[in-house]
């Protein structure tokens, strides 16, 4: 679970700095996420296609699959959102963050996928804790779930870091998931 040492910690980053317009750009201490675009569609390819990143997430999205994976990404509905994280130094994309429609279809569930070369650096973290701050004060959301496979220890870690608890375990695709939840 998250500590109120990581709740303060973040405040004195200023990771919830900045909400940006209408555009619904977020800018942390490191990093500027902003509505994925098609601007965004190789960066996009190759982090679905990367293996490392994929797998916990279903494996790597086939050549044949990825224009349509990629569609769907980037035609997330109005209540829905889609950022690509990008280093403010120097623009790089570094991953995808997003708040969507969880597949049981009530609850909204936060997402990431992250490239290999960030892991480690505190950017998921970053870039989740400005995310859940932007649903509660912008969105008015009460509540987030976040989905991920048992063995993916790292994300556990992170969901827990953020302040969400384990709710329930479901086998998915052939493994076992974990659902975490937050109010917000």
């Amino acid at each position: 679970m998250g500590s109120k040492a990581d709740e303060e910690d973040i405040r004195k980053r200023g990771v919830y700095q900045d909400v940006m317009g209408s555009k619904h750009r977020l800018r942390t201490e490191r990093l500027d996420l902003a509505k994925a675009s098609w601007h965004d569609a190789l960066f996009i390819f190759r982090l679905i296609g990367n293996e490392k990143v994929r797998q916990h997430l279903g494996g790597v999205v086939t050549l044949r699959k990825r224009p349509s994976v990629i569609r769907s990404y980037l035609n997330v509905g109005k209540v829905e959102f889609l950022w690509t994280a990008r280093i403010r130094k120097n623009a790089s994309p570094v991953g995808l963050i997003s708040v969507t429609k969880h597949k049981d279809g009530r609850e909204f569930e936060l997402s990431y996928q992250f490239h290999p070369n960030a892991w480690g650096r505190g950017y998921a973290f970053e870039a989740a804790s400005a995310t859940l701050h932007f649903v509660r004060e912008q969105r008015g959301l009460k509540r987030l779930i976040a989905e991920t496979q048992v063995a993916n220890v790292a994300s556990c870690r992170l969901l827990e870091r953020l302040g969400m608890s384990e709710q329930q375990r479901l086998l998915r695709h052939g493994e076992e998931q974990a659902i975490y939840m937050i109010d917000l």
